[in-house]
């Protein structure tokens, strides 16, 4: 337990410093969130309803790497990604979502039809099906951390396959499932998976116009919740990239001032 506190305090004491160098006006966030993507993991008591299976606990499982629209790149803990598609503002809050990736795994073996087996979810849109669309509402409150609370509405049309990822499809589903009242901030917790122009950076200086929302639940009473948080990055990989950021930054912020002398 002694060592976990001390990985943590290191990874703060690094965060604080980044920011510190990275963003040294960031206290006043604008109410403004841009386009673009939102990375998370699944947390326990995700559940699906299966009709004769019942209700049945999923968990996630990571993608590895995504393609955004420039190459792979490593998402680490990722299991499920919402894209927004426009920007935010107080005065014109609604912003269309779509699913773009989910995959989940059974956390227990159940027959569906195909023999007792591990189940797993996958969106139809994979195998050219419908997209999983919507909208969510962004909220924007005081400055401050949270900075607001949003809610949003999701169409998730989805398969359920046996035995693997591409497995055979042995049922088929659209639920809508909704949040709502839940906190975001412009900045993201320590362990998150931060890639610049996807969910980080998006105005391409600093994070005032970037969209972290605090760990919350999509639901359908009776039929499904999806529980996620922001995604993570392992704690070892987290100090490793931190320090690479950390010495870039500080040798652009040393190129400015030798250029402002």
């Amino acid at each position: 337990m002694g060592y976990q506190v001390m990985r943590r305090s290191i990874v703060l004491a690094l965060l604080t410093i980044f920011f510190t160098l990275a963003f040294p006006s960031a206290g006043q966030a604008d109410p403004l969130v841009l386009p673009g993507f939102d990375l998370f993991e699944t947390r326990a008591g995700t559940t699906v309803n299966l009709g004769p299976a019942g209700l049945q606990p999923f968990r996630g499982v990571p993608l590895g790497t995504f393609n955004f629209g420039n190459g792979d790149v490593a998402i680490f803990n990722t299991d499920t990604i919402v894209r927004r598609l426009g920007s935010a503002t107080p005065g014109s809050p609604i912003v269309p979502i779509e699913m773009v990736a989910l995959q989940l795994a059974s956390v227990n073996q159940f027959n569906l039809g195909a023999g007792n087996d591990f189940h797993f979810v996958t969106l139809q849109s994979i195998r050219g099906g419908p997209a999983s669309t919507g909208t969510i509402t962004i909220n924007f409150g005081p400055e401050g951390v949270p900075h607001g609370t949003f809610d949003s509405e999701l169409t998730v049309h989805f398969d359920i396959r046996v035995g693997s990822l591409n497995g055979p499809i042995v049922f088929s589903n659209t639920l809508v499932l909704t949040a709502s009242g839940v906190p975001w901030s412009h900045f993201p917790p320590l362990d998150a998976v931060l890639i610049p122009g996807v969910n980080f950076l998006l105005n391409g200086q600093n994070q005032l116009n970037d969209f972290f929302p605090e760990p919350f639940a999509e639901a359908k009473p009776d039929d499904a919740e999806h529980r996620v948080r922001q995604a993570t990055i392992p704690e070892p990989t987290t100090l490793s990239l931190l320090a690479i950021g950390i010495a870039g930054v500080a040798a652009r912020v040393w190129k400015r001032r030798k250029q402002a002398e």
